[in-house]
């Protein structure tokens, strides 16, 4: 067998750089545009849609149960219910009484229902509710 001599030119040279150039400068922008969000949903969630019924989520606390009721109309979330809460964690902070109403509310206003990451108490037991609406939610989901 005779081994083969590859002979690399000046001119072969430059093409195979030009393209690796060209290769570069791809990748940097898909993923410029992968970064930035271009054509995907906002924050790359996808849009989900619901039944239109009452559901009914749970989420457990070291105090207790926390039940939430969740009404959804028109494929939004139209009401949410505590029917159970742990009344320790109202005795401990009673400023908590006024910041549930207000965290429902921004609930439905937003219709989000993710929680956030936070260590504070009252944002543990807010996150808690929230977890409970999101699995009240997550029951309505259409496939």
């Amino acid at each position: 067998m005779r081994p083969k001599i590859i002979i690399v030119t000046k001119k072969k040279l430059m093409m195979y750089a030009a393209l690796l150039i060209i290769l570069v400068i791809a990748a940097l922008l898909l993923f410029a545009m992968r970064d930035s969000g271009v054509g995907l949903p906002s924050a790359g969630y996808t849009y989900l849609k619901y039944k239109d019924g009452t559901y009914v989520g749970n989420e457990k606390t070291e105090q207790g149960n926390i039940r939430a009721e969740v009404v959804i109309k028109e494929e939004k979330i139209k009401d949410i219910k505590l029917t159970e809460f742990p009344p320790k964690y109202i005795n401990d902070n009673p400023t908590l009484k006024d910041e549930i109403p207000q965290h429902l509310y921004n609930i439905i206003q937003n219709q989000d229902v993710v929680p956030s990451d936070s260590t504070k108490n009252t944002t543990y037991i807010l996150n808690k509710i929230t977890k409970a609406v999101r699995n009240a939610v997550d029951q309505s989901l259409i496939e």
